[in-house]
């Protein structure tokens, strides 16, 4: 149940970005490039970030990855209240946010859950990834 409610966290954490980008380009009057940036950055994190939260998973263990990466996505999205500035938005939205929400979904479900599963170790992954389109119904 953790993993499909993780997993559900992380990814929409990071696509709220295209729900919220219109009355983020209204408020901020940022131009459209600028302000579709931050998604980028994110995804740009997230690709030279991977490896080095699989290793982290490796070394410690999901028990003190998956927490810290709920508190880094926490952080970013608190810390998106106060952003003024386009560089701000990268620095939160973009990596925290981005950073995070890979470490509690695919990146981190994918490193621990073939190990914990190997009779019905696609069952188990099927239920953990179903929490990306079942989450934002509840």
């Amino acid at each position: 149940m953790v993993a499909f409610v993780t997993m559900g966290v992380g990814v929409n954490a990071r696509s709220a970005f295209s729900l919220l980008y219109p009355p983020m380009l209204d408020e901020f009057q940022w131009s459209r490039s600028v302000t579709a940036g931050t998604f980028a950055v994110g995804f740009l994190a997230s690709a030279f970030l991977a490896p080095l939260i699989g290793i982290g998973i490796d070394r410690f263990g999901p028990r003190y990855i998956f927490p810290f990466g709920g508190l880094v996505v926490a952080v970013g999205l608190g810390l998106t209240t106060f952003v003024n500035s386009p560089m701000a938005m990268y620095a939160t939205w973009g990596v925290m946010v981005g950073a995070g929400s890979v470490i509690i979904a695919y990146v981190g479900h994918s490193a621990f859950l073939p190990n914990w599963f190997v009779r019905r170790r696609g069952l188990a992954i099927g239920i953990a990834f179903s929490g990306v389109g079942l989450s934002p119904l509840s």
